[in-house]
């Protein structure tokens, strides 16, 4: 059934004359739409309210009321009247309090059913099933030693931006087109992720003016080995024969999103964005010069399979969210719980000082003791052999202290000034 079919099917047959007469004659671009999550018609959004009126699954008017209210118990429209955009309720209130959050949660969903489940990137992508986050408004509630996106901050942001948002839009827009964005894993969401069911969910946020708003990453020119032929794709959790995202053999990224380009439309050298959370601006990443973006390494590292171990002229190139989750996580800076094949050993906490190694050795090899043979022993070690205390105060070192988005030995973090190299870059 067409969606102009299932808008008409809840309609009284006196209601037809008129349509008929404001139909448009050019046909409803709709296509999109109906391949979508929220559109399909097996699966798609359903208000439990307007479900009990006769409106199909996938109909508009599960999220819009073009005539400002449809009669049911909830909700009514804000002060009376319709909210932006015609949707049943205000698109967005706070952290936890947003219209995607009314069917996007485990328990109290509008949708029909009470629950929509969406799993983390670890989970999905990673197969990493001993993860317990199951829903969107959950992965957006970590607060201290955990993190999330904040959404207001974001808001904010795209508001600021020539993109085409609407100051009072959904900041959950900035990243999905709703008329658009599918499943992914499709009509699956409690499994991960696999090469039968895949979608594409995001949209780029620079692009968000053009019509049609175009969805990123569904087409091969959109993907990993596009941006880069140097992006090795990490293991799949408990595997050393298949890998990210769809636990195929695939591993130079020709089945995975250019999330690099998706999200330096944000995160590059040029936007200043303020951070609520952290209570500063964000780090500006220079992926093309970073060590784990386009740069070159510059001495001998040792590193994990799929990693192979070099120097110089190695240089592999990662996505993202290798080490990111995109909404939320128990980490600080949105890292993962599961990188490259494995969960980390313990949390990652901002008051310990050895904690972010758990985070680096799920690619780096730190069996031997490797952290001092980097920065101490290689032929072409960063830093000359001193009593430890010199520069380690006599505890262990957060890796994170010299190793972050930006990081070049003299630019803060720890006192690197009496040392060469200098201006050399740590990440």
């Amino acid at each position: 059934m067409s969606l102009s079919q299932r808008n008409l099917s809840v309609l009284p047959a006196a209601a037809f004359p008129i349509l008929v007469i404001l139909i448009p004659a050019s046909p409803v671009q709709a296509g999109s739409y109906l391949l979508s999550a929220h559109g399909d018609s097996a699966n798609g959004v359903s208000r439990t309210s307007t479900a009990a009126l006769g409106y199909a699954q996938g109909n508009c008017a599960h999220c819009h009321e073009p005539h400002a209210s449809i009669q049911g118990s909830e909700p009514a429209p804000a002060d009376g009247s319709p909210s932006s955009f015609l949707l049943f309720t205000t698109p967005f209130t706070n952290q936890s309090t947003s219209l995607c959050f009314d069917c996007h949660v485990d328990t109290g969903s509008r949708q029909t059913g009470g629950a929509i489940t969406n799993r983390s990137y670890a989970y999905r992508a990673g197969g990493w099933t001993s993860d317990t986050l199951n829903d969107v408004q959950e992965s957006f509630a970590f607060t201290s030693p955990g993190s999330s996106h904040n959404l207001s901050d974001i808001q904010t942001f795209i508001a600021s931006q020539s993109w085409g948002y609407a100051a009072d839009a959904n900041p959950c827009v900035a990243c999905h087109n709703p008329h658009a964005a599918q499943g992914d894993p499709e009509n699956a969401p409690n499994a991960t992720k696999s090469s039968t069911t895949r979608g594409w969910l995001i949209s780029r946020p620079r692009q968000h003016g053009g019509n049609p708003w175009p969805l990123w990453g569904d087409d091969a020119s959109e993907r990993m080995n596009s941006y880069t032929s140097a992006y090795q794709a990490p293991y799949r959790f408990g595997s050393t024969s298949t890998y990210e995202p769809d636990g195929s053999t695939t591993q130079d990224g020709a089945n995975l999103t250019d999330f690099v380009t998706f999200c330096t439309d944000c995160h590059n050298a040029t936007n200043t964005i303020y951070s609520t959370n952290l209570g500063r601006n964000l780090r500006q990443i220079d992926w093309a010069n970073e060590k784990h973006g386009l740069g070159s390494a510059d001495e001998y590292i040792d590193m994990l399979p799929p990693y192979t171990a070099g120097s110089g002229s190695l240089g592999y190139v990662l996505s993202c969210l290798d080490c990111h989750e995109p909404h939320g996580s128990s980490n600080p800076y949105l890292l993962r719980q599961e990188v490259n094949g494995g969960a980390l050993a313990g949390a990652i906490t901002t008051t310990t000082g050895s904690t972010f190694s758990y985070l680096c050795e799920r690619c780096h090899d730190n069996t031997t003791n490797t952290w001092q043979d980097i920065h101490h022993f290689t032929n072409d070690s960063a830093y000359a052999r001193r009593a430890c205390s010199t520069c380690h105060g006599g505890y262990p070192q957060d890796c994170s202290r010299c190793h972050y988005h930006g990081a070049i030995t003299g630019s803060g973090g720890v006192n690197q000034t009496d040392y060469s190299p200098f201006n050399r870059r740590t990440f």
